[in-house]
């Protein structure tokens, strides 16, 4: 025959399959826990990396847009530099003649060049 127990005796055990319920919720919760912030933690990281891929690949096109807005304002230097030496070289002699007509003022007629008149 099967013991029959007491109620104390059927309570405590009614009270230590409960504690063991719960304590094996307890193991699986924080596990899970656990779990899931390993894969939050992964997450993150795989989301950084993904970001500072995205931000390099922006910084080199800024960068590249830069050095192509600089060729361009060189080049346009360059060109401009080229037709204002042309321009200047064209009109140099005509400048020089201005020049030196400021600053070596007319011979004033000598006296030998009064009487050959």
């Amino acid at each position: 025959m099967a013991e029959s127990l007491s109620p104390l005796q059927a309570i405590n055990q009614k009270e230590l399959e409960l504690r063991r319920r719960i304590e094996e919720a307890r193991r699986k919760a924080e596990a899970q826990i656990q779990s899931t912030r390993e894969e939050a933690k992964q997450t993150t990281a795989q989301a950084d990396r993904e970001g500072q891929a995205e931000a390099k690949v922006l910084y080199e096109r800024g960068i590249e847009e830069a050095r192509q807005e600089a060729e361009t304002v060189v080049s346009a230097a360059k060109e401009k530099a080229v037709a204002l030496r042309r321009q200047v070289t064209a009109n140099l002699d005509e400048a020089a003649g201005q020049i030196l007509q400021l600053v070596l003022p007319a011979r004033p007629k000598s006296h030998s060049d009064t009487i050959s008149e």
